[in-house]
């Protein structure tokens, strides 16, 4: 039951991630629509971390869900007051950024660390 619920919040998970991914991309190229569009990628990330972990069976779930809520948060408030800066560290954060969901998700459909991956 365990494995599938990490897998069930990783497939959820896939797509929101994905635009977030290329929304914070494209805010460092200064596109205009892309904070917009990473207020609405964080939400909907937001809105499955709110989940929490419970029953989740990956302590690098675990330990992302524990502190994504308020990084999310602090991407969105960044995003809103167009901060690139700010929604960066929000994304790259050590413990509580992408890169930690990507490790929690590692080998799930859609969820393959790039080759040279610094985290693979």
């Amino acid at each position: 039951m365990m494995a599938d619920l990490r897998a069930a919040r990783c497939e959820q998970l896939l797509s929101p991630v994905t635009a977030l991914t290329v929304a914070v991309v494209s805010c460092n190229e200064r596109i205009p629509q892309s904070f917009a569009d990473v207020v609405s990628a964080a939400e909907d990330v937001l809105a499955i971390a709110d989940l929490g972990s419970l029953g989740v069976d990956s302590e690098d779930y675990v330990a992302w869900a524990s502190g994504a809520p308020q990084t999310l948060a602090d991407m969105i408030e960044a995003a809103q007051a167009k901060d690139t800066t700010r929604i960066w560290e929000a994304f790259s954060h050590p413990q509580f950024g992408l890169h930690r969901l990507g490790s929690a998700c590692s080998g799930l459909p859609g969820w393959v660390m790039p080759e040279g991956s610094e985290f693979a």
